[in-house]
């Protein structure tokens, strides 16, 4: 299949850099000296994707105001893996449980005191899981208001993983085995402990529709009922039927409506069998667009055809708490294309050249986070295909009451390695 532009330069630099002699392919080593936490109203965190380990996580503290202030660095083991960079995923870091709130209050998005989308001061605690790419594990981390502890390190099942997701004590994890030619991907779940201990579940092992369709996001639904699989190679969604032990049935493939499925983000409780899946291709010139979908009955459905973005390479894609706003990182243009959500779960841009925001001229935004309460959009810039790599940082806006996007980090003061490549908030 025809490879997007920013795919084909992440194979090229791959290569490049697989080639390269390992002190020029490392980098230099990040040092974070903690900062005054003061009264932080939440997290940001990167996974660092250490191509030797340990692997290792940087944590931001955030303010009311949406700002950065770098906290530290924090090893969890694992090795990182620059395959998975190069095919491009979501999902490599996930924030589950607890809340950092405390002085955020509900903004004009949050909307008519919506519950779902205020943080809860008294919801402390929760974990980050992140892939271990090169090492084929999963590392457990403990959070507790942003400092992090290493619950353990345990086996992903499969080989490369790349994605997870998580609920109601189940985590499953997509392994892609991109960098295993004789290997083959997969899906498979654990059961978390109160520990953070991962549990293998029987039957939760399950094939995808070919060996290597080179997958980016595996998703649970909000009922916990189904998961969810985008394979970007050729052009299917993968859907398994959650049993209540754990275990998954036989895949079913749907084609996908845009070309390219990528990054998918569910809507709101309230509408919790919609959800949206970004199209890093198929349009004009190279472009992109995002799909509407609706999950009923073990069926998908599309809401309507792909809505293009006018970007290039859309591929990370988040919804806010409330349901009104999904937004989708174009690679490839230095833009962030922000989409209304209408009441039939239908989309429409909202901007009409597609560009809601703009990240550093010289960077490719990859993964996308949102605070607790949604009420700031953070992206990772990636400088890794420039021709030397450069390192990573962080871009930052609060949402309007419309949507719009106002940039309130400068990401010329964070410095993250070139490598990084998941990112969580809270």
């Amino acid at each position: 299949m025809r490879l997007t532009s920013f795919q084909a330069r992440l194979v090229y630099v791959a290569v490049a850099l697989l080639l390269a002699s390992p002190a020029s392919v490392l980098g230099a080593s990040l040092s974070a000296t903690a900062a005054p936490d003061g009264h932080s109203a939440g997290h940001v965190y990167v996974l660092n994707n250490n191509l030797s380990g340990p692997n290792s996580i940087t944590v931001f503290n955030r303010r009311s105001d949406g700002t950065l202030t770098l906290a530290g660095t924090t090893d969890i083991g694992g090795v990182g893996s620059l395959a998975a960079f190069s095919n491009g995923t979501q999902g490599s870091l996930i924030r589950t449980g607890g809340s950092a709130g405390g002085d955020d209050q509900p903004s004009a998005v949050d909307a008519a005191s919506d519950p779902v989308a205020v943080d809860d001061p008294a919801r402390r605690g929760g974990r980050l899981f992140a892939a271990d790419a090169g090492s084929d594990q999963i590392s457990v981390v403990d959070v507790h208001d942003g400092h992090l502890s290493l619950a353990g390190i345990f086996p992903s099942g499969g080989s490369g993983p790349v994605s997870l997701t998580y609920g109601d004590g189940l985590l499953y994890v997509l392994n892609a085995a991109n960098a295993n030619p004789t290997g083959a991907a997969n899906v498979t779940g654990f059961r978390v402990d109160a520990h953070g201990a991962l549990h293998p579940i029987a039957g939760s092992t399950r094939p995808l529709s070919a060996a290597h369709p080179n997958p980016a996001q595996v998703l649970l639904d909000p009922y916990g009922h189904y998961l969810l699989v985008t394979e970007k190679d050729t052009n299917l969604i993968d859907l398994y039927r959650v049993a209540h032990d754990g275990s998954l049935s036989a895949p079913v493939t749907i084609a996908s409506v845009g070309a390219v499925p990528f990054g998918m983000a569910f809507d709101r409780p309230e509408r919790p069998s919609e959800f949206i899946v970004a199209d890093a291709a198929g349009g004009a010139n190279g472009t992109g667009a995002a799909t509407a979908y609706r999950l009923q009955n073990g069926a998908i459905q599309a809401l309507g055809p792909a809505v293009p973005d006018h970007q290039i390479a859309p591929c990370w894609m988040v919804i806010t708490p409330n349901g009104r706003y999904a937004y989708t990182s174009n690679a490839d243009s230095q833009t962030i294309s922000g989409y209304r959500i209408g009441k039939d779960g239908t989309i429409t841009l909202l901007n009409a050249d597609g560009a809601t925001g703009t990240t550093p001229a010289d960077t490719f935004p990859l993964e996308e986070a949102l605070s607790g309460p949604g009420r700031y959009l953070y992206v990772l810039d990636s400088r890794l295909l420039l021709p030397v790599p450069g390192p990573a940082t962080i871009s930052g806006w609060r949402i309007g009451a419309d949507g719009s996007l106002s940039s309130v980090v400068d990401p010329a003061q964070i410095i993250l390695p070139f490598t990084a490549i998941g990112l969580a908030a809270d």
